[in-house]
């Protein structure tokens, strides 16, 4: 349970050391073991809580409370201090009179509760020490009657944040003037952002108005805020251009996040301050090259997000040299040129410039961001080779490299570095393997595909213990699979299709994929959207003097989960998982080899694969009846092999089968039944089996197979091929015996030439003796005599 337990005896002590009544002393005992054991239940109905008439503070967080509040609760006239956060207590503020009578109460939180809350807040027009107030995650009820009420309190705290049908302002809120922190993000609020908050409350130190529906332009407040240091209005659908003044109407503006709206234009020069730490302007429609101030005007930034925008333009000037600026994202925008050297800092632990036009090698100075933990420069246009000087990273944790131009070895001194996620996919790389996959104690994603690698895949993989998509496809790698890969048993993906891999197929490998693997995957959220960590990430932010701990580096504190994503083709089609998703995604795609032998029955095991694809090998033999405990797969494709047999009848149990098809093999008998999920599989499914019958196949059942058009072909193309040879060898021998024949009729009627023939048959005899003897005969007698 929660609070409760660790607060009851501190509220035993302050009540002993006021001299209270004995009987609120045993009350609070009683209700302390009432509560221990009442699983939840708040105990409505109890007696007791009339005698707790003096305690002055109250903590029922996070204890699973559920109902209604007990009615008594309204004679704790002395209650200054009321938590009833996150728990599952219901009713109408409105309808209970123990609010109006709590008039002493200074602060004050419901939030993460089923309560009704009406719009009004009339229930607290008689407070006059109330300067805390949290409702939020809750509902939120029009009450218009009572919205003109001034209020006799002056709130410095006010959160009324993600909750259901908050479509407007409590109106309350034109008479608060001392307002520090006002969260009013997550909900249904439209039409103008509120700048008359901004204009009423001048020590409003934080306003996070993200995840609403404002429009139209941010317009600056008429007044200078001092004290001003965050804004989010994040996720909205503000537009126009960012104001060009901010950092003169917000002089101790900290933290700055107006991502996801659809502001355009240039970035203003000078659109921060010398306070400057966090400025996230990302998926907007800015455009324009970035000003080369910004850093110079901001010499504290610590975080900058200009991603998903229309920047252009060389990425920085010479004079941005930002000494702390430790998260850059620049990725998916139109940046150009050549990396600059002053990207990479030695405070950077995040480098995000994917998806833009940058050409180029990869420059040696990366050597310099000694405390880099995510480097992603995929999908731009580099070339060369990956520089050996990306081994001076020691603190690496994603290198992102995937579709460029790059080519050459991965360095080998790579498998010092303490990668988790490297995709080096789509490029030119090459050379062998050997080097390369060893000595990863905490590797998660490998991805390779489309590449030039050649050689074995080393049993070196077998000592990667923690990878859980091992990614290796379209290169030109040969051998037989080794059964080392059967000891990794974190692997949720293997897709090396398409290589010149052969050999049998490996039992074991029906073992790898047992049950649901936790997998370390999970979105980079540094910006947060909710008010909580948005709150927990500027707190953060303020208690950092130089961003640094003792020993260099910076403090791991959110630092360390980072987005992976794997493409895997299935059902046909290639697709991107990542998040929440990949987790559960499972899949093995060992397809266009040249694997040989039957398919193991322990494929069978695998009871939560979605996609298994055997296609375009030369595996023989049953399709195995174990297959039918393959209840999570969605698509098996077993194309293009010499399976024999009939189809399984157990299939029909696969209720999640999506794309299934077994074309192109040998098969006989019936086609399963055409229902459940094999009801929506067409004869594609089945060709190129001429004994296949039943629908929806042509053939029926019980009658003789007819050929397909295919299969008539590739008989006439056999038969053909037949005659072919055979053609060949008669005429061969028919052209021998020709020639022999002639030249004997010839020796009988011309003594002529068949003197001739026997002279040339003569010397040929004498040639041969003589060099015999002369070169084999002579050396070894003059050798026996030595």
């Amino acid at each position: 349970m929660g609070n409760i337990k660790f607060w009851l005896p501190f509220l035993l002590i302050a009540i002993v050391a006021n001299g209270c009544w004995e009987e609120e002393r045993n009350a609070l005992l009683e209700l302390q073991t009432n509560i221990m054991s009442s699983n939840g239940k708040l105990l409505v109905d109890w007696a007791g809580w009339c005698e707790l008439k003096h305690i002055e503070e109250l903590d029922f967080t996070v204890n699973n409370f559920e109902g209604a509040l007990p009615s008594c609760l309204g004679n704790m006239t002395s209650l200054r201090w009321l938590s009833l956060a996150e728990n599952y207590f219901m009713g109408n503020i409105a309808s209970h009179s123990i609010w109006r009578r709590l008039t002493s109460l200074e602060y004050l939180n419901i939030s993460s509760n089923q309560f009704e809350v009406p719009l009004s807040f009339s229930q607290f027009s008689n407070h006059t020490k109330l300067i805390y107030l949290d409702v939020g995650s809750n509902t939120i009820i029009p009450d218009t009657e009572f919205q003109n009420w001034i209020p006799n309190f002056q709130l410095e705290f006010f959160a009324i944040y993600s909750c259901i049908n908050l479509q407007n302002l409590p109106y309350f809120l034109h008479y608060q003037y001392d307002l520090r922190i006002l969260v009013i993000d997550g909900n249904q609020l439209a039409g103008n952002f509120p700048t008359w908050l901004l204009e009423n409350n001048t020590r409003l130190a934080g306003i996070y108005g993200g995840d609403n529906a404002f429009d139209g332009p941010f317009k600056l407040p008429l007044n200078c805020l001092l004290h001003l240091e965050t804004i989010d209005v994040s996720n909205n659908k503000l537009n126009g251009h960012i104001p060009k003044n901010m950092s003169f109407a917000f002089p101790k503006l900290t933290s700055l996040n107006m991502s996801q709206n659809y502001l355009e234009g240039p970035i203003p020069s000078k659109s921060g301050g010398i306070h400057l730490r966090f400025l996230d302007l990302s998926v907007n429609n800015l455009s324009g090259e970035v000003p080369g101030d910004l850093a110079i005007g901001s010499p504290q930034l610590f975080y900058l997000r200009l991603s998903n925008n229309k920047l252009k333009g060389q990425i920085f000037s010479e004079e941005f040299r930002p000494h702390i600026l430790s998260f850059l994202y620049l990725n998916d925008n139109n940046f150009e040129g050549a990396l600059p050297s002053n990207i990479f800092l030695r405070s950077l632990i995040v480098l995000d410039a994917s998806r833009n036009n940058f050409t180029g090698e990869i420059p040696r100075w990366i050597r310099d961001s000694t405390r880099l933990l995510q480097l992603d420069l995929s999908k731009n246009y580099l070339e060369g080779s990956i520089p050996v000087e990306i081994c001076n990273l020691k603190l690496i944790q994603v290198l992102a490299i995937s579709e460029n131009r790059l080519s050459g070895f991965i360095p080998s001194c790579v498998n010092s570095l303490p990668l988790k996620h490297i995709h080096l996919e789509k490029n030119q790389l090459g050379g062998r393997l050997e080097h390369v996959l060893f000595n990863f104690s905490s590797l998660i994603t490998l991805d390779l595909v489309y590449n030039n690698f050649i050689g074995n895949i080393p049993h070196t993989v077998g000592s990667l213990n923690t990878l859980n998509y091992l990614l290796l496809s379209h290169n030109q790698l040969e051998g037989e699979i080794p059964t080392q890969i059967c000891m990794l048993n974190n692997l949720s993906i293997v897709d090396l299709s398409f290589n010149n891999l052969y050999g049998p197929f490996l039992p074991c490998l029906g073992y790898l994929i047992e049950a649901e693997k936790d997998a370390e995957i999970s979105s980079t959220q540094y910006a947060a959207t909710s008010a909580h960590s948005w709150l927990n990430f500027v707190a953060w932010i303020r208690s950092k003097r130089n961003y640094h701990d003792s020993n260099g580096l910076l403090s791991d504190m959110f630092l360390m989960d980072v987005e992976t994503q794997v493409q895997f083709t299935t059902k046909r089609n290639s697709y991107t998982y990542k998040g929440s998703i990949l987790k559960y995604m499972s899949g093995i795609d060992l397809s266009s080899n040249r694997l040989t032998g039957e398919i193991p029955v322990e494929l069978g095991n695998m009871s939560n694969i979605h996609a298994l694809n055997l296609s375009h090998n030369h595996l023989i033999g049953r399709i195995p009846n174990t297959f039918s405990n393959l209840h999570e797969i969605e698509s098996l494709d077993l194309s293009y092999n010499r399976l024999n047999g009939s189809i399984p009848v157990g299939l029909l149990e696969l209720n999640s089968l999506a794309v299934f098809s077994v074309a192109y093999n040998n098969l006989s008998g019936a086609v399963p039944d055409f229902i459940a999920q094999f009801g929506t599989f067409n004869k594609s499914s089945y060709e190129g089996n001429p004994f296949l019958c039943g629908y929806p196949l042509e053939n029926k059942c019980g009658m003789s197979p007819k050929l397909s058009n295919t299969s008539k072909i590739n008989g006439d193309e056999e038969s053909s091929e037949l005659e072919d040879i055979q053609c060949f060898y008669i005429g061969l021998v028919v052209s021998y015996g020709a020639i022999l024949l002639g030249l004997a009729t010839a020796l009988c009627l011309n003594r002529y030439w068949r003197k001739a023939w026997f002279r040339m048959i003569e010397a040929l005899m004498f040639c041969c003796y003589y060099f015999l003897l002369d070169n084999i005969v002579t050396p070894i007698k003059s050798i026996q005599k030595c």
